[in-house]
C-alpha cells in the first residue's frame, strides 16, 4: 500500500437511524460549512489551506468546521504526508437529500 493514509471517517452511513440523519443536518446547519460543502462540490478534493484561502477563512477555523463535518460523515479526510486532502462524502449527501423527495 502506498503512503497514503485514509481516514477513518464512514464512507457510508445507515440513514435509517434519525438521529444520524439530524447530526447530517446540524452540520449542514452552519453557512460557514455550507460554504465549504458547495466549495468541495467543484472540486474532487481540496486541502485544508486550500479551502480556507478559497472561503476567506484562517485555517483553525476551517479545521473546526471539517471535524464536524466529519463527524456527520460528509467530509472524508486523505493523508498525504503531513497535507489533509478533504473530500465530499457525495453518496451519503445524494442519498439524505433523496430521502427528502416528495412523492
Amino acid at each position: 500500500m502506498s503512503a497514503l493514509e485514509e481516514s477513518q471517517s464512514p464512507t457510508s452511513v445507515d440513514l435509517s437511524d434519525l438521529e444520524q440523519r439530524a447530526k447530517i443536518f446540524a452540520a449542514l446547519s452552519d453557512p460557514t460549512r455550507l460554504r465549504i460543502v458547495e466549495l468541495l462540490t467543484t472540486r474532487a478534493e481540496m486541502s485544508g489551506s486550500e479551502v480556507a484561502h478559497h472561503l476567506g477563512i484562517s485555517l483553525a477555523l476551517f479545521c473546526h468546521h471539517s471535524k464536524i463535518l466529519a463527524e456527520a460523515g460528509l467530509l472524508q479526510i486523505r493523508r498525504e504526508g503531513q497535507t489533509k486532502f478533504n473530500s465530499l462524502n457525495e453518496a451519503l449527501l445524494r442519498e439524505c437529500f433523496g430521502r427528502l423527495t416528495l412523492s
